[in-house]
């Protein structure tokens, strides 16, 4: 992800500005076109935890959800257990998750990724390649270290379909942009529930 993040600004700073904005890099959208990409976006997580929930159940070692709250805990400074460990932790995940995260993943996928795919094979062909490349590129967050076959199972089709949920809000509105919108806002839902409903 360290890297992810610092080879976005990067491939924006090599994209001639000309083709800035058929990247999407914009955000003159309608309010309404971006509060429908949030809904459909939120609503695909809203279905990969009920997923996940049903297939692993909420303490099973192969739920990649579950893997979320401790790798923030991870990186907290503080005694574990501690009331300003889970406070730097939370805002650790808020930033990543809310910001940091959405901003490399969007810009890249649904703005330069999308752009030079639907050019070349369509819109439909960028959103799916997108969705899948996407899914990809998590397994090397989940699943991969160790190698739990179960985790991967689970995660390619969660992150695949919330893939596809923002492929359709880029395709919607023309701004990758708005996918940071819509992924931060979800993201930042799942952040709440992982800290708050998965931690009891």
């Amino acid at each position: 992800m360290p890297a992810a993040i610092a080879l976005t600004p990067a491939a924006v700073l090599l994209l001639p500005r000309s083709e800035r904005e058929p990247a999407g890099l914009h955000l003159d959208v309608g309010a309404r076109q971006v509060a429908e990409g949030v809904a459909v976006v939120l609503g695909s997580y809203v279905v990969v935890v009920a997923g996940c929930l049903w297939v692993f159940g909420s303490a099973s070692p192969h739920d990649w959800l579950g893997a979320i709250r401790p790798l923030f805990e991870s990186m907290a400074p503080f005694d574990p257990g501690s009331a300003g460990h889970r406070v730097v932790a939370l805002a650790l995940a808020v930033v990543c998750m809310g910001v940091l995260v959405p901003a490399a993943e969007e810009v890249f996928f649904r703005g330069v990724l999308h752009r030079a795919a639907s050019r070349r094979w369509g819109p439909l062909a960028a959103v799916l390649l997108t969705a899948s490349g996407w899914a990809l590129v998590h397994l090397g967050d989940y699943g991969l270290r160790p190698f739990d076959a179960a985790e991967i199972a689970g995660m390619l089709p969660s992150v695949a379909l919330m893939g596809l949920a923002l492929g359709w809000c880029r395709v919607r509105t023309g701004s990758a942009l708005a996918c940071v919108v819509a992924q931060g806002a979800a993201n930042l839902a799942l952040t709440v529930w992982v800290f708050g409903v998965m931690a009891r």
